[in-house]
């Protein structure tokens, strides 16, 4: 028990600091509703589900073994995360134009097709992750460990996954918050983008290291 608390305490401490992940969710419950922001979480706790999976399965040691296949996780993941830092710059970008146009406060938030599989590719799109659980997990990977353990991280760490980020999102979703994001919407895209445009350039530099 005091093994499976303290991974629960360190993937707490892990799950908000600065990251892809916690950025979206802070934009999304500050522009749109709680049932999409929702949907986001969601998509990023199937994202856990997966890579506790395949850290459980034993996956970190095949990329061991095999370095090309993070190199290629990583200039997948930074593609996307530079696709969406880019449509956050741009959108930033336009709605700043309109507000130097007109005098209506109201900002246009381009919706996605799917808040839960924005959430999912946000959250698949570091593989980072996989190697943040296998260092997480060691000593739940050690040969003295239960199956009955692993067993409990597969679905207690993908549920506080969704519960911590279900807890911030209500609270950055108040009233008071979503109104100060539509008068600096403009401002928290053009930052998002650019944050998000970084997480992308960091992920294809480390690949780069990877092959040399």
């Amino acid at each position: 028990m005091s093994l499976l608390l303290t991974i629960c305490g360190l993937h707490f401490i892990a799950q908000l600091s600065p990251g892809p992940d916690v950025l979206l969710i802070a934009r999304s419950a500050a522009s749109t509703s709680r049932a999409n922001a929702l949907k986001i979480i969601a998509g990023i706790s199937v994202g856990i589900v997966v890579w506790v999976v395949l850290t459980l399965a034993g996956f970190t040691v095949l990329i061991d073994q095999f370095a090309w296949i993070q190199q290629v996780l990583m200039l997948v993941g930074g593609a996307f995360l530079a696709k969406m830092g880019w449509g956050m710059l741009k959108g930033g970008l336009q709605a700043f134009k309109q507000r130097n146009v007109t005098t209506d406060d109201s900002l246009v938030v381009n919706e996605p097709k799917s808040y839960f599989m924005l959430g999912l590719f946000t959250n698949l799109s570091n593989p980072k992750t996989l190697i943040y659980f296998s260092s997480v997990f060691s000593l739940a990977l050690s040969s003295s460990a239960s199956d009955y353990l692993k067993s409990q991280l597969a679905v207690i760490i993908p549920l506080q996954t969704f519960i911590t980020f279900a807890l911030l999102m209500l609270l950055i979703s108040q009233p008071k918050i979503k109104v100060l994001y539509q008068r600096a919407g403009s401002y928290i895209d053009l930052i998002s983008g650019v944050l998000f445009l970084i997480f992308a350039i960091w992920l294809w530099y480390d690949a780069l290291i990877l092959m040399n």
